[in-house]
């Protein structure tokens, strides 16, 4: 098909408008402030990393960033919410695995779907590790697999619920080393509790969630995750060193907006992102309980939500666990 010279200038006149559109858009936003949707309650962890990454972005960005807390549902009124709002940059999610990566294998009917949304950036990656009470006979993960394996389903294992990051994390664990465990559901934070009094004797979490207490003795991590030692706890090994390999459990947390959102202000708000990430403040804070910012760029986080799908989605078929929204 042969295009007029008139055609090759109207098309090129065309791409450069829309170019030119993206720059001003890009340079205009935000003019009024932006809301960041977490699904979790106050006071949570999430919600005090929320608003430490709100009031970063308010200082890059000239513009008031706040935290809209909508907790509730598994999670899934915030993160519904937020996938119906206006795709314009003044909405957004702070999204975590649960939401982009299991949810939606979990539940039977679920209000939105990954794909509702755009990635922004992976603001943090933490990883995970495995700790006992201190009246656990096992002084490594390798130890705690040959009791399971002698005892199968009587360790109690703490979880924060059903089809939880824990329970999950531990359901992974499980499966690669043959192991059962006897999961316990609790609310909010009392699994600690539980685990702290001896009414269980193992937890599978979030690296940063146990720290303060692996520090002060109360309890024993038996490894941790990732192919080398955490600089917090050299003298604890890696599942990887210890032959339990492909256990590459990590928790993080990034910023979403709802699909459709113009990729001018995608890459404004990644580049936000990326600058306070590479803050000392802000890597500091991270390190001191055992994590680091990201900062990546929406390209790199869209790939890395696909790669954790593909991790998590057997674990959750592997579990036969079925949920149903109340």
């Amino acid at each position: 098909m042969m295009i007029s010279r008139r055609q090759a200038l109207g098309a090129g006149a065309g791409m450069l408008l829309t170019s030119l559109a993206g720059k001003s858009l890009a340079e205009d936003y935000p003019n009024k402030p932006v809301r960041i949707i977490v699904a979790n309650p106050p006071g949570s962890g999430l919600d005090a990393d929320s608003r430490f990454w709100a009031a970063g972005l308010a200082s890059l960005l000239g513009q008031s960033v706040f935290v809209d807390n909508r907790p509730g549902g598994a999670t899934t009124i915030g993160t519904s919410l937020a996938a119906k709002a206006p795709a314009d940059g003044y909405t957004l999610l702070l999204g975590i695995p649960s939401s982009l990566c299991y949810m939606s294998e979990l539940y039977t009917k679920l209000p939105y779907q990954p794909s509702d949304f755009d990635a922004i950036s992976q603001l943090t990656a933490l990883r995970s590790v495995i700790v006992a009470h201190p009246s656990l006979p096992a002084s490594t993960a390798t130890d705690l697999v040959a009791l399971a394996k002698a005892k199968p389903g009587t360790i109690p294992a703490g979880t924060v619920g059903v089809g939880t990051f824990q329970h999950l994390l531990g359901e992974w664990f499980g499966a690669i080393t043959g192991t059962r465990y006897q999961f316990v559901p609790y609310n909010t934070t009392s699994p600690y509790a539980a685990l702290l009094a001896g009414e269980t004797q193992v937890m599978f979490d979030a690296l940063a969630a146990s720290m303060s207490n692996i520090r002060a003795g109360k309890l024993k991590a038996l490894a941790v995750t990732g192919r080398t030692r955490h600089p917090l706890l050299p003298n604890v090994p890696t599942c990887e060193e210890l032959g339990i390999a492909n256990y590459d459990a990590s928790t993080w947390f990034g910023l979403l907006a709802p699909a459709g959102t113009p990729k001018p202000v995608l890459d404004k708000l990644a580049g936000a992102c990326a600058t306070l990430a590479r803050k000392p403040e802000v890597v500091q804070r991270y390190h001191d309980y055992g994590g680091e910012p990201v900062g990546s760029t929406p390209a790199e986080f869209s790939a890395y939500i696909r790669a954790e799908r593909a991790k998590w989605i057997p674990v959750v078929k592997r579990s036969g666990i079925k949920l149903e929204l109340g």
